[in-house]
């Protein structure tokens, strides 16, 4: 970004999942089929501090729902939890090295568990503070109207997760003056340095069998409804997205952009479809 140029786009997403990656990438239905849902409002900026300096940033607002099914005694129950609320902020710095013949950039950021409680019994984040250092390509394919662009970095995870490697691939191209599309590949790959929980302990609970007058002791494991809480966050995992985009710019400062997002191979994380639409506002200050 030049200094004193703005990128503000404010996105609408829908996320629904009621598969999961089991831990051989194995694409498998949520226990009694269990569903989550994430409806966000989502803000993110860009700033041109410097010709060759960037600050830039993110804020979700969430509506997410929870619905665990689980069999007892033979019988299927139904636990619902929601949540409506800020979710992690995510604050960076990108610094511009050089522009020819690629453009070769850094990029910082910060991921801040600030806005919501951590007791939540849905939570929005793993509420903890998460560091991250990326490298970032990008190249111009003129006089083909495209270009393409790659990422690599490393997350630093605070507490209870693993740390984690992060890709990304991207081409774009316009296909008239004022309609483009992009294609992104995003990928996260675990360090496997994270602290797991043990298996949920049984618990015994007890009742009088009036028929017989009789104490019945009966044990029992937890219905891990907990786990279930929101399987799009997780302690040890991969995952890959695949975005599909298409935009429309009607006019020099103002477009609009649709995005499908597919979860094509993941390990012991949420398998889900997202859609977004998206207002961008772009002020160049050339």
């Amino acid at each position: 970004m030049q200094q004193g140029s703005v990128y503000v786009k404010l996105s609408q997403n829908r996320y629904f999942t009621v598969d999961t990656f089991d831990n051989h990438g194995q694409s498998r239905r949520n226990n009694e089929g269990s569903t989550f849902k994430d409806k966000n409002t989502t803000l993110y900026v860009e700033y041109g501090l410097l010709n060759n300096l960037t600050l830039f940033g993110s804020l979700p607002y969430k509506n997410l729902t929870s619905h665990y099914r689980f069999l007892e005694d033979g019988i299927k129950k139904g636990r619902r939890t929601t949540y409506h609320g800020f979710g992690d902020i995510e604050l960076g710095l990108k610094y511009n090295i050089i522009n020819k013949p690629i453009v070769l950039s850094v990029h910082f950021l910060t991921k801040l568990a600030w806005l919501y409680d951590g007791d939540e019994e849905l939570v929005p984040g793993n509420n903890q503070n998460d560091y991250e250092l990326k490298l970032l390509l990008g190249k111009s394919l003129w006089p083909f109207p495209g270009y393409c662009g790659l990422e690599l970095g490393y997350r630093w995870r605070t507490n209870d997760p693993s740390d984690e490697y992060r890709y990304l691939l991207e081409f774009g191209v316009n296909i008239t003056d004022k309609l483009f599309c992009r294609i992104k590949l995003d990928g996260i790959k675990s360090v496997k340095n994270g602290r797991l929980p043990g298996a949920p302990e049984p618990y015994t609970d007890m009742y009088v069998d009036y028929e017989t007058g009789q104490l019945v002791k009966r044990t029992r494991r937890a219905s891990g409804s907990s786990s279930f809480s929101n399987p799009s966050l997780g302690l040890e995992y991969d995952m890959a997205k695949l975005e599909l985009t298409v935009g429309y710019q009607y006019t020099k400062k103002w477009s609009c952009e649709f995005t499908y997002t597919n979860y094509p191979y993941g390990e012991n994380i949420a398998a889900g479809d997202q859609y977004s639409l998206a207002l961008v506002y772009y002020f160049s200050s050339k």
